[in-house]
């Protein structure tokens, strides 16, 4: 009765972790299924050997954890062996309760009590704190996966032990201590991705400051700029009625179109009728231009796109900051940026290319090159149903958003 129970508890806890562990490939009636299926084999057929058992149920666990779930396979396979460490601690301490306790009653109340802790650890601490910070690690998870791996070949290890024996007093405070130190390392880890999220969100702040003092900047020159020509007209008057009152009409046609040309070089320019892209597209041109960059803008952006602000400026300031650092790191003769924004069938079509190493190529974007703020781009995209995509060859750098409108 006491395994059954155990059984039907470890069950439920391995579908809960399938469900909300990472993005299910299933719905929830296939993937219960698959895990009844798990549950019966090992009712029905269970491994006499302790450590044997352990291991089929591992293995069997780990595939089957892999087949219900998607997302990326690092994260996957953190949150796993987290998972695992964790679950063996519980059922090792659960072990070591049961040869303490006679009443079968008691041995099942420990049992649902600890199961039910551990899932509150599980699903209230580690998940959301992992899928806080898990979109903003894009490398180094080696350092990670040596930690829980670490933790979890002692945990097993001390695990099997109590399998095959009773711990001594002296082997319970040491497992004990284990635990504790799984814990905090834990807590550490995850402060230091914190420290990564708070490096993510201060970058972002610094780009909505830098394009919000380029709008105050902006609209500081055309208030100048009108008040100047307000100065002035009063004097263009007076010479088109002198040349009126003389009939010289091939003169004012010459004088009308000198004014023309030179408003259109001193105009600070506008390159789509969206204000939060059009000053984007402004700073990062002046930028561009600044380091003999040439910029080619083609923008189309309606002003009343659903997209909030500061997700337009998550994703094009991105883009454009990303392509005018490799524009600058490849050091060709004639660096390029070209940057086209419209809409297509109901949804946002942002693309852009930039001069890159020559070295560069790829079709999909590895993970090893996947910043922060690419990064940012991906997420922020998702948000909005929409996609990304990253390629480079012969020396050119090319990104591809669309999303909803």
């Amino acid at each position: 009765m006491q395994q059954i129970l155990f059984l039907i508890l470890t069950v439920l806890s391995h579908i809960g972790a399938s469900l909300f562990f990472a993005k299910p490939r299933f719905n929830k009636i296939i993937t219960v299924a698959i895990w009844l299926v798990y549950g019966v084999v090992f009712l029905v057929l269970p491994p006499e050997i302790p450590p044997l058992n352990y291991f089929v149920s591992f293995v069997l666990h780990l595939v089957l954890f892999f087949i219900t779930t998607t997302d990326r396979t690092v994260e996957k396979g953190f949150l796993f062996f987290s998972y695992a460490a964790t679950y063996t601690c519980f059922s090792t301490l659960f072990n070591m309760l049961d040869n303490t306790v006679d009443s079968m009653v008691s041995k099942l109340v420990i049992a649902v009590i600890l199961m039910a802790i551990m899932q509150y650890i599980l699903y209230r601490l580690l998940l959301p704190s992992f899928k806080k910070v898990a979109m903003y690690i894009r490398e180094g998870w080696g350092k990670f996966y040596a930690v829980v791996l670490s933790f979890w070949a002692l945990i097993v290890g001390q695990s099997l032990f109590t399998m095959m024996q009773p711990m001594s007093s002296e082997e319970s405070i040491i497992f004990l201590l284990t635990m504790l130190a799984f814990c905090v390392t834990y807590i550490s880890i995850f402060n230091g991705m914190k420290n990564i999220v708070e490096l993510s969100r201060e970058k972002q702040k610094s780009l909505h400051t830098e394009l919000l003092q380029a709008q105050v900047d902006a609209q500081a020159m055309e208030a100048e700029r009108v008040r100047q020509n307000r100065h002035d007209m009063r004097f263009h008057y007076q010479a088109l009625m002198a040349l009126a009152k003389a009939g010289e009409t091939d003169k004012i046609i010459d004088y009308l179109k000198t004014r023309s040309e030179i408003l259109e070089a001193t105009t600070t320019g506008r390159f789509c009728e969206n204000e939060t892209i059009n000053n984007i597209l402004k700073v990062f041109y002046q930028k561009a231009t600044a380091q003999n960059i040439t910029m080619e803008i083609r923008a189309a952006a309606k002003p009343d796109i659903s997209v909030p602000s500061p997700t337009l400026v998550t994703i094009v300031a991105n883009i454009l900051e990303n392509a005018l650092h490799g524009a600058i790191e490849a050091h060709a003769e004639k660096p390029r940026i070209t940057v086209s924004i419209k809409h297509k069938a109901g949804r946002l079509v942002i693309s852009c290319e930039n001069t890159c190493t020559p070295s560069l190529n790829f079709e999909e974007m590895p993970e090893y090159l996947q910043g922060i703020g690419i990064h940012s781009v991906m997420s922020s995209a998702e948000k909005h149903n929409g996609s990304c995509r990253f390629s480079a060859a012969d020396g050119v750098f090319s990104c591809i958003v669309i999303m909803d409108e």
